[in-house]
């Protein structure tokens, strides 16, 4: 009996060891305490191989940014690909795939092709400066932060004229119509010829045509011709001051007293300019010279005391030109009667 008890205790012990060993063999993946150093480096390199245990997936065993095999360094967050190539230490810009540096990239693309670093306004486009939140553009409006110059995108030398004619081949290329007025090459100004001064010397001619109205009564047509003499250069203090001398005639017209007369006269003239209006204001003596003393004293011969001014109505102070003058002689001995034999007129100049 003893002998029976025995057996059967040492078959127990054996079947229980044979348990035991199958057991092992069946299911030591998931009763053996595992560890890294069971990885080898073919798990390490690929842990979701078939056979490879599951701690080779883990991140403590994915420890070295070695274990990315090439076609996860782009997608590290493939499928099969090591958890290790998630963490952005072992993730470059050189990885960023041109899919990967966009808004709507996928979620398998490595992070750090949304960060700033990885773009330079080469990965902008102009649609992506001018709109940096678009779908195509590179992620969190990049390009809006990198303050991209939107001119460097387009057609270079697009004209000025564009801006009002972007419609007209002949004025606007084709590419250049869509650019914008900042991006346009300057307006070119057109180059003014040199004005250039004509050096008229000191001496211009005159002419002057005019009326005479006498309460004596007469009525006179007189015509002068002569010379302005300007003796002071630009920038004198006197450069202003000009004297002429003129000869001519007054013919009598109609009245009862006065009679026709030679004119000599000699002026002092102060030129003025205001704007573009320029004239004179003459002071000077003149000669009425008749057929001799008659009984009348607006008939006979004097010296007149002249007074004029006028202004250029018409053509180039420089060149020719008329003016319209007004002015008043009188005899110097008839002053004491200037409402009645005074000669009030005016007229057109003539400059040469």
């Amino acid at each position: 009996m003893k002998t029976k008890m025995v057996l059967q205790t040492a078959a127990l012990l054996l079947l229980s060891a044979g348990v035991a060993h199958a057991g092992g063999n069946k299911f030591g993946k998931q009763q053996k305490n595992w560890t890294c150093d069971d990885c080898t480096p073919a798990c390490l390199q690929n842990p979701y191989d078939k056979g490879c245990p599951d701690i080779c997936k883990s991140p403590a065993c994915q420890n070295s940014c070695d274990s990315c095999p090439d076609s996860c360094k782009q997608q590290p967050g493939a499928p099969g690909c090591p958890e290790i190539c998630s963490d952005v230490k072992c993730q470059t810009c050189t990885d960023c795939a041109p899919e990967c540096k966009t808004s709507n990239a996928p979620a398998t693309c490595p992070d750090i092709c949304k960060d700033i670093k990885c773009y330079s306004c080469d990965d902008c486009s102009a649609e992506c400066i001018e709109t940096p939140a678009g779908p195509n553009c590179p992620p969190a409006s990049i390009c809006g932060d990198l303050e991209c110059n939107i001119c460097d995108k387009l057609p270079k030398n697009c004209p000025a004229t564009c801006k009002e004619s972007p419609d007209d081949p002949a004025k606007c290329p084709a590419e250049c119509k869509s650019v914008p007025e900042k991006c346009l090459m300057p307006a070119v100004e057109q180059e003014k010829e040199p004005e250039t001064t004509v050096d008229l010397g000191p001496f211009r001619f005159l002419g002057d045509v005019g009326y005479y109205k006498q309460t004596d009564p007469a009525d006179y047509i007189f015509g002068r011709i002569g010379v302005e003499w300007s003796p002071f250069a630009a920038g004198s203090r006197f450069e202003q001051v000009s004297f002429t001398g003129m000869i001519g005639a007054a013919a009598q017209v109609k009245g009862t007293d006065g009679d026709d007369a030679l004119l000599l006269d000699v002026m002092t003239n102060y030129n003025w300019q205001a704007g573009d209006v320029n004239g004179w204001v003459g002071l000077g003596l003149g000669g009425w010279i008749t057929s001799g003393d008659v009984e009348d004293d607006s008939g006979d011969s004097d010296l007149d005391m002249i007074v004029n001014a006028g202004a250029r109505v018409y053509g180039d102070p420089q060149a020719f030109n008329i003016s319209a003058f007004l002015e008043i002689r009188s005899a110097i001995d008839e002053f004491d009667g200037l409402a009645e034999y005074g000669r009030f007129g005016g007229g057109l100049r003539f400059k040469f």
